[in-house]
C-alpha cells in the first residue's frame, strides 16, 4: 500500500483552480489528498477509495432569479463584476478509480459541520482514514463517491473537529451601518451550575432595558395562554460581553424554576450573515462537480446521478433547500435527482431568515419562539386553512420542473416532537394525498437518534429506546435511488393515517392506546405547532390558532400499528416509544425532548401478573428460544422482501435474535 498525503498536499496546496463564471464555483483549492484511504481497504470490484478536502469559492449574480429570493441579497458586498461571493468546504470520498464506480453522488448534507455517513456504513467521523473507519463499507461496496460540502456559517458553527463548514458575507444597510433587529436565544440548562447563556448572534449594545428575559418551567402554548410564563428582573441576569448572558440562579426569584427551567432572551442583535447563501452553495458545489467537464473537476465525467441524505437538521435543510427553488442550477438544470430528509418531521429551517438560527428546532417546550415550526408542513401546493395562506415545499420546483423524488423518513419520535401528522394531514385533522413523486415513512417505536442499548438517561424517567431506524433508512435510500435513477418504483408510502385509524388525538389515553403500566406515566403530551405573531418583538411573540396535531395508535402493548415495524416491533420483548418524559427536577412531566422508551416485558406470567402489568410476558409470548428466533427471522424476511431491509442487515437482525436469551 502506498500512501501518497504529504506529497499531494505538497503539490496541491495553494493551487487555484479557475473556472468560467458560468460555473458560479469560479476557483478551487485543494488542501489535501490521501490516496488510498481507510488503509488501503479494497471494496470488491469498486476497488481503493481516495479522500479529498478542498475549498470552493463562488459567486452569484444577486440578479438573477434563482438568486434574489436570498434574503438580503441586496444588503451583500459585491466585487468588482457586482457578484456576491461566498466559500465553502468540500469534502470527497471517491473511487481512485473512478470509472469502477457507480455514476453516483451520496450527498451527505452536514449536521453543524459533521457528516452522517455513518448511517450507512455504521461507522463515521469527520475525517475517515483506517480502515475500521470504513464501518461495513456499505457506500463504498455500491460504488457511491460521497460528498459533503459546507453551508453553515463558521461564525455560527465553530470551525475544527474537520467540520465542513461555509464563510458567507455580512449584510450591511447601504450606509454602512450594521443591521439591527431583535432577536431570540433560548436554552435549557438540565442542571443546577450553568449561568452562561451564549447568544446566537452578537448583541448590538449591552443596554439591558432594550432586552428581555422571561422563564417558565412548563409548556407554554397549550391551551393558548402563556402558562408560567414571567419576565426575569434585570438585576437576575447581566451581559458578560456581547455573545454572553449570566444569569444568577441563585436569585430567590429563581427558586421556583427548577434544572429544567427555560429561559428565553429577546435582544438586539447585530451583522446577520447572509444565510441564503448557503443554499447557493449548496447547488454551484454539486452542480460543478457533477458537471464541469475541465481537468480542474475531480469528478469530471465521472457522475450521471446525485441523491441527498439529511438527517435531523440536514433534513430539514433539505426541504428548505427545495422549498426556495434551489434544486434548480443556474443553467436550469436539476440538482438533486432524489432527496431522503431524515427525522426532520413538519419542521423547517431558518435558512434564508435575517438572524435565522438553523439550529433551532422545536424541543419539548423549548424553542417555540426560535423553532421554524410554520406552514407549509409538507410537499403539494395546498391551502391552509389555518394560516390561509396557499403554498408548499413544492411551490417554485413545480414551476421550473426540477422537483426531486422525496424519501421522507421520520422515527416515532418526530409524530410527537416535529409533528409528522402534519405532512399527511391537512391541519385540521384530515388526511391529504400526497404528489405521486413523495413516499413518507415513519419507522415505528423509534427514538429521534436510537441508543446502543437501553441506558438510564440524565432527565428522563424511563430507559432510552435502542430500536434502530437506521436499517430501514438504508433500504429506503437505495429504492430512493433505483427510483430516482432508473425509474423502478418504490415500496409504498407507511405511515399513521386518519382514514384507518392509526393516526389518533393523544388523549384521552383510551383512545391513543398506550396502556396502562405499572410505574410508567403518560400525559398525552406532543409538542404543539400554533400561529406565532413575532412581529410583536422586541415584545413576546403571541400564539394564535393551534392546528391539529394527531399521534400513532399503539397496540396493546404500546408499540406502534403504523409505519414500518422493525421486527424489534413484530416480534416485541418491549414496549418501544416515540415519546418520553421528565424526571424531577428537570420540569417534571414534560416531554423528554428527542429520546423514547425502553419497557421490557416481564420474564414470566407469574411476575407479570404479580406486577398487575397487561402485556403479556415473554414466557407466554415465545414457547422457547428456536420459536421466537424463526419469528423474527419471519419478519426479516417479509421486510427484505418489501424492499424494506437490505439482506446484510436482515442476517444482522436474526443473528442477533439468535444469540439472546430470549426463550432460552
Amino acid at each position: 500500500m502506498k500512501t501518497r498525503i504529504s506529497c499531494l498536499i505538497g503539490l496541491f496546496i495553494g493551487i487555484f483552480l479557475n473556472f468560467s463564471a458560468d460555473a458560479r464555483i469560479i476557483r478551487l483549492e485543494i488542501l489535501s489528498v490521501q490516496s488510498p484511504t481507510f488503509g488501503g481497504l479494497a471494496f470488491g470490484s469498486v476497488g481503493t477509495y481516495e479522500k479529498i478536502f478542498a475549498r470552493a469559492y463562488g459567486e452569484v449574480d444577486p440578479s438573477d432569479r434563482r438568486n434574489s429570493l436570498i434574503t438580503d441579497i441586496d444588503l451583500a458586498p459585491r466585487n468588482s463584476s457586482g457578484m456576491v461571493e461566498y466559500s465553502a468546504d468540500v469534502h470527497i470520498i471517491k473511487p481512485v478509480d473512478l470509472s469502477k464506480g457507480n455514476q453516483r453522488i451520496f450527498y451527505d448534507v452536514v449536521n453543524r459541520g459533521n457528516k452522517g455517513h455513518g448511517a450507512f456504513n455504521e461507522v463515521g467521523g469527520n475525517n475517515p482514514t483506517t480502515a475500521a473507519d470504513a464501518g461495513t463499507g456499505l457506500l463504498m461496496r455500491r460504488g457511491y463517491t460521497l460528498v459533503f460540502s459546507g453551508w453553515e456559517d463558521e461564525g455560527l458553527v465553530p470551525p475544527g473537529n474537520n467540520r465542513a463548514l461555509a464563510r458567507l458575507p455580512i449584510a450591511r444597510n447601504p450606509d454602512g451601518s450594521s443591521v439591527v433587529e431583535h432577536t431570540i436565544t433560548e436554552v435549557i440548562f438540565d442542571n443546577a451550575n450553568g449561568t452562561d447563556l451564549e447568544l446566537t448572534y452578537r448583541a448590538a449594545n449591552l443596554d439591558q432595558s432594550q432586552a428581555k428575559m422571561l422563564v417558565h418551567n412548563h409548556t407554554h402554548f397549550i391551551g393558548g395562554p402563556l402558562v408560567d410564563r414571567v419576565e426575569v428582573p434585570a438585576s437576575v441576569w447581566s451581559y458578560v460581553d456581547d455573545t454572553t448572558v449570566r444569569i444568577n440562579r441563585e436569585d430567590p426569584f429563581l427558586a421556583p424554576y427548577d434544572q429544567g427551567a427555560a429561559y428565553e432572551f429577546i435582544y438586539p442583535a447585530k451583522d446577520p450573515q447572509i444565510l441564503g447563501l448557503g443554499l447557493a452553495a449548496t447547488r454551484d458545489v454539486v452542480s460543478f462537480l457533477r458537471h464541469d467537464t475541465s481537468a480542474e473537476n475531480p469528478l469530471r465525467g465521472a457522475i450521471q446521478y446525485v441523491i441527498a441524505h439529511g438527517s435531523s437538521q440536514s433534513g430539514r435543510y433539505l426541504k428548505g433547500f427545495t422549498y426556495w427553488g434551489f434544486n434548480e442550477d443556474e443553467t436550469g438544470r436539476t440538482v438533486f435527482e432524489g432527496i431522503q430528509p431524515k427525522i426532520s418531521g413538519a419542521h423547517a429551517i431558518a435558512s434564508n431568515d435575517r438572524f435565522g438560527d438553523t439550529n433551532a428546532t422545536g424541543r419539548s417546550y423549548q424553542r417555540h419562539l426560535s423553532a421554524k415550526q410554520e406552514f407549509p408542513f409538507t410537499y403539494e401546493v395546498r391551502f391552509d386553512p389555518i394560516s390561509g395562506l396557499t403554498d408548499g415545499i413544492f411551490a417554485r420546483c413545480q414551476v421550473t420542473d426540477t422537483c426531486p423524488k422525496v424519501m421522507h423518513t421520520d422515527s416515532a419520535n418526530e409524530a410527537y416532537l416535529k409533528p409528522t401528522a402534519l405532512v399527511t394531514t391537512d391541519g385540521l385533522g384530515n388526511d391529504i394525498r400526497l404528489p405521486d413523486n413523495v413516499r413518507v415513512f415513519m419507522v415505528a417505536g423509534t427514538q429521534h437518534g436510537p441508543s446502543s442499548a437501553p441506558q438510564t438517561t440524565a432527565t428522563c424517567q424511563q430507559l432510552s429506546n435502542p430500536n434502530p431506524h437506521n436499517p430501514i433508512v438504508r433500504a429506503l435510500y437505495m429504492a430512493l435511488d433505483d427510483w430516482a435513477t432508473r425509474g423502478i418504483r418504490p415500496p409504498a408510502s407507511r405511515y399513521p393515517r386518519v382514514s384507518d385509524g392509526t393516526l389518533v388525538p393523544s388523549l384521552p389515553q383510551s383512545v391513543q392506546g398506550f396502556p396502562v403500566i405499572p410505574g410508567v406515566n403518560y400525559t398525552g403530551w406532543y409538542n404543539p405547532v400554533d400561529l406565532l405573531d413575532k412581529s410583536t418583538l422586541p415584545n413576546m411573540p403571541i400564539p394564535g390558532k393551534s392546528y391539529t396535531v394527531l399521534v400513532p395508535k399503539t397496540d396493546v402493548d404500546g408499540n406502534d400499528i403504523a409505519g414500518v415495524r422493525h421486527p424489534n416491533i413484530e416480534v416485541p420483548i418491549a414496549t418501544y416509544t416515540g415519546w418520553a418524559l421528565r424526571r424531577a427536577p428537570f420540569a417534571e412531566g414534560e416531554d423528554c425532548a428527542l429520546t423514547g422508551q425502553y419497557i421490557p416485558f416481564a420474564a414470566t406470567k407469574a411476575e407479570r401478573l404479580a406486577d398487575d402489568d397487561p402485556r403479556l410476558s415473554l414466557e407466554e409470548r415465545y414457547r422457547n428460544h428456536g420459536h421466537y428466533v424463526s419469528r423474527v427471522a419471519r419478519a426479516a424476511d417479509r421486510l427484505v422482501r418489501q424492499r424494506l431491509l437490505l439482506d446484510e442487515d436482515s442476517v444482522d437482525i436474526i443473528t442477533a435474535a439468535a444469540e439472546s436469551d430470549v426463550g432460552k
